[in-house]
């Protein structure tokens, strides 16, 4: 009976100190795992806040609460069933023990479950969470698109006007060489008509002298074109010569015998520079000079000068060479000197 005491006393505090040790593995495991499982945890989250900034994301989701360690109820069973497997048999405590320790196992699947459970649900909401922010950063994208086109059309339009400037510059130079070539075509236009008035000055001279009558240092020549007066001065000076103005009698004598070789045996009224437009009565020459000759017309009916203000401008007849005053619209022959 001793010796059953002893033995049982022994068996005891073996079975004591081997639960206990058994006790403090099954701790470490819980605290290992627990601690693995919280650095996982950790880690994930870590991932996945590097992967939300790196894809942009600026706000960053609070990470889940931590979720508390494995329930501690579990150990305390586990110790209260060792306990009371503890005064059976060995082997059947052994197997007990063993078949705890895959409850044990078994319960820390469903742990894991729940915990995958639990990681499925963080992913979710971490994942879920952005959706909220997803508007915001495709109106932001969309503003920044917007912007960036706007930039881009203001640029090509920036090409453009500058494109523009750059021809209004070249057209304006233009513009301005084709100014500066007309104003030089102009004055050589002006250069070339006034050598071509001299010219056909110089030709009108030259072809009165040939063609008319030369007196001294003068000549004549009769045109035969029905002009008015004006007109008739005015060819006569554009041919480098005016009409015909003899200043004394000799001069007169010679061209009337012009005049009559001209036209004989008819007669026919020619025009000559002299008129008083100027002031009734006072006869001058197209030169402004005054007449100290004069050759009228005189006959017991009809005397020269007798048309007044009405007639102011000199013919000659081609016959007898006298003077008659005429209407200076009248158009008749006229003859230049040169």
């Amino acid at each position: 009976m001793i010796w059953t005491s002893m033995f049982l006393i022994l068996f005891f505090s073996q079975l004591s100190s081997s639960q206990a040790e058994e006790q403090e593995q099954v701790d470490g495991l819980v605290d290992e795992e627990s601690s693995e499982m919280e650095n996982r945890l950790s880690a994930e989250e870590s991932n996945k806040d590097l992967e939300k900034l790196l894809l942009g994301h600026v706000e960053i989701t609070v990470p889940p609460e931590k979720r508390p360690l494995l329930p501690p109820k579990m150990t305390a069973k586990l110790s209260f069933n060792a306990t009371l497997i503890s005064q059976n048999e060995n082997g059947v405590i052994i197997e007990k023990l063993e078949e705890k320790e895959e409850d044990w196992h078994e319960d820390e699947d469903e742990e894991t479950d729940v915990e995958t459970s639990m990681e499925d649900k963080i992913v979710l909401a971490t994942t879920a969470q952005p959706a909220t922010t997803l508007p915001a950063d495709d109106n932001l994208s969309y503003i920044l698109s917007r912007l960036s086109a706007i930039e881009a059309a203001i640029h090509r339009l920036n090409v453009q006007f500058y494109g523009l400037d750059v021809k209004v510059s070249q057209m304006s130079q233009s513009v301005s060489k084709m100014r500066t070539k007309i104003s030089e075509a102009e004055d050589t236009l002006a250069t070339v008509s006034e050598m071509n008035a001299r010219n056909q000055k110089q030709i009108g001279q030259i072809e009165g002298c040939l063609k008319g009558r030369r007196y001294y240092r003068k000549c004549f020549l009769i045109f035969q074109h029905f002009e008015n007066y004006a007109t008739a001065q005015q060819l006569c000076h554009n041919r480098g010569g005016n009409l015909a103005m003899p200043i004394d009698q000799n001069e007169f004598a010679a061209l009337a015998q012009y005049v009559h070789d001209a036209f004989f045996p008819f007669n026919w009224p020619i025009w000559i520079g002299i008129n008083d437009l100027r002031s009734e009565g006072m006869y001058t020459f197209e030169n402004g000079h005054r007449v100290s000759y004069f050759n009228w017309y005189k006959d017991p009916l009809v005397t020269q000068p007798n048309g007044g203000i009405l007639e102011n401008c000199v013919s000659i007849s081609s016959d007898d060479g006298k003077w008659w005053d005429n209407d200076c619209s009248r158009r008749m022959y006229y003859i230049c000197e040169y």
